[in-house]
């Protein structure tokens, strides 16, 4: 009975390792062809695949340039908002009771966390 159990874990064994085995010699095969077809393409020097390299390309730039120009605008508004915010704080403490003054802070404060969570760009690694 005990060598039977231990065929059969033995077995189950061979079976996994032969699954992994076959599962990494397929990601070869793949990683193989893959680079194939990449270095097939890249020596396609037609007038269509020039065409399409070209346009994607300008996408991508254009793309890269929407981002940093939508960047700048956010530090800008943001520089804007906080200049307006000090200028807003220094006259509040002529009118307002110090406690009203930090309830106001703490609110304005949650808003810009807010504002950052939302509108802040998101960052792509390459």
């Amino acid at each position: 009975m005990e060598k039977q159990i231990l065929d059969v874990l033995n077995a189950g064994l061979g079976l996994v390792k032969s699954g992994q085995e076959g599962l990494d010699k397929a990601k070869a095969e793949f990683t193989k062809s893959f680079e194939q077809l990449a270095a097939k393409g890249a020596s396609d020097n037609s007038e269509a695949s020039v065409r399409v390299r070209e346009f994607v390309d300008k996408f991508l730039n254009e793309a890269k340039e929407l981002s940093t120009a939508a960047t700048k605008t956010y530090e800008d508004s943001r520089a804007k908002a906080l200049e307006v915010y000090n200028q807003i704080a220094e006259e509040a403490k002529k009118l307002v009771p110090a406690e009203q003054i930090e309830a106001i802070k703490a609110k304005f404060s949650e808003v810009t966390e807010t504002v950052k969570k939302t509108a802040a760009p998101t960052k792509k690694t390459a």
